[in-house]
This record gives C-alpha cells, sequence and structure tokens, in this order.
C-alpha cells in the first residue's frame, strides 16, 4: 500500500507550495517596502522569521530546538549547519536568533519576484566564479559588521543522499577567524527524511534541531582554518550518528 503514502505526501507537499506562496504573497508589500524603499535588513529579516513560523506552523511543522548553551542574541554569530533539504532555510530562520542572513546560490536570485527579495536580502555567490565567490565573502563581512548574523551551508549545497555528511569547504571558517567571530553548528537530523528532495515523500510533523555550543572568539586564535573545520565537521557528524542510535 505504498501508493497510501505517496498520496498522502504529495497532498501534503502541495499544501506546503500552496501555503509557502500564500504567506509570501501577504508579507510581500512589507518585504517590498523594507527591500527596496527603506532598504533596512534588520527589519526584513524580521519579517522573513514571523513568514517562516507561520509557513510552519500552518504546514503542520514544528521545531524542536535544544540549544546547548544560551547565546545573546545582541552579538554576531555565524552558524553553520548540516544541509539536506530545501526546508533548512525556512526553519532555520524561524528558529535561530534575528536579524539572519544566508550566504546562497546564484540560482534562487533568477526566481521570479522571491529572487528579488532573495538577492538584496542575503549574499548571493557563483562558486564556480572565484571573483565573485571572493565579492560575497567581502560582502558577508560587511554584513557581520552591520550587525547580522550569517549562516552559511559549509557542504555548499544539498549533497546526494547517499551521502551523509559531505566535506565542509572553508570559507565559513575563514571568515569568521580573520572576523573574530563566534561561530556555531547546528545538527538537523529530520529534514533529510521529512522534506526530502523526492517530491512523493515527506510528512509534516516535530523537526529536531540541535544549536551546539558556540566556538567562541577566545578559541579561535588556537585554531586554523582546517582545525576549525574539523572540529565543526566533526560536531555535527557525532550529533548525526547520536540521532541514529
Amino acid at each position: 500500500m505504498k501508493w497510501i503514502g505517496y498520496l498522502f505526501s504529495s497532498i501534503w507537499r502541495l499544501w506546503f507550495l500552496i501555503v509557502f506562496m500564500l504567506v509570501f504573497i501577504i508579507f510581500t508589500p512589507a518585504l517590498f517596502f523594507f527591500t527596496a524603499i527603506k532598504k533596512n535588513q534588520i527589519a526584513v529579516a524580521h519579517l522573513t522569521r514571523y513568514w517562516s513560523k507561520l509557513t510552519l506552523w500552518i504546514s503542520f511543522l514544528f521545531p524542536v530546538v535544544e540549544w546547548e548553551e544560551e547565546i545573546d542574541e545582541t552579538g554576531s554569530y555565524i552558524f553553520c549547519p548540516n544541509h539536506v533539504s530545501t526546508l533548512d532555510i525556512p526553519l532555520l530562520l524561524a528558529v535561530l536568533p534575528p536579524p539572519l542572513q544566508y550566504i546562497g546560490k546564484a540560482e534562487i536570485a533568477r526566481l521570479p519576484v522571491f529572487g528579488y527579495f532573495y538577492k538584496n536580502n542575503s549574499v548571493i555567490v557563483d562558486r564556480e566564479n572565484r571573483k565573485a565567490a571572493y565579492n560575497a565573502f567581502l560582502k558577508a563581512r560587511q554584513r557581520l559588521k552591520d550587525g547580522l548574523n550569517m549562516c552559511i551551508f559549509p557542504e555548499g549545497g544539498i549533497p546526494p543522499k547517499n551521502i551523509f555528511l559531505k566535506k565542509f569547504k572553508n570559507g565559513s571558517f575563514r571568515l569568521a577567524i580573520e572576523e573574530n567571530l563566534s561561530i556555531i553548528p547546528i545538527t538537523m537530523p529530520d529534514n533529510k527524511t521529512m522534506f526530502p528532495v523526492e517530491y512523493f515523500k515527506g510528512r509534516p510533523g516535530i523537526i529536531r534541531v540541535k544549536v551546539h555550543k558556540a566556538i567562541h572568539q577566545n578559541e579561535l586564535g588556537k585554531k586554523t582554518i582546517e582545525n576549525l573545520n574539523t572540529s565543526v565537521y566533526n560536531t555535527i557528524f557525532e550529533q548525526l550518528k547520536n540521532y541514529e542510535k
């Protein structure tokens, strides 16, 4: 009776898409006002947080966040999560402290309407173009100085489903060390099965997110970029393994 499961998943995924678009339409006037007229990225970050929360709630997706330690929400951080699903972005927008922006793929910026807001309120990177990638690095540095938090998926994209955790790229770790900013690993174990790439799979329910202890500024001086990369990778890898037990 697998077809019943496929049918349920398809209907629910369609419901999620409808909710996502309707909530986006409702928020569009305010997003346009603060993006195009006021040019206030912090206000946009707060709006996208509420948009994401509302979308998840109406879609029957309920985040449960485990914080290993409290963080000072007035500080600037680099968040480094594993990346397994398109659901990762709205989920993290909903649960992490604003103002939050992403370093994201250039392809998304080409989408009509949505791409306009994404392009103007994220740091866009074309990883095939080294000069563009460096310019994105400089832009992310400026956003952090402006008081925004940055979320960077160190895997660089959603890996194939047969890869448990893809090798991390160094950009986020270089940025943390050069700007002397705390970096926070995040583990998301459920999105791969609850909202996979395959359209005919997925389900609503509780989504677990674990926000690990920050690697603070006073610890960064003792680490090279490669050491920091390995430390964050191992933290997320071991936590994913623990969730499988």
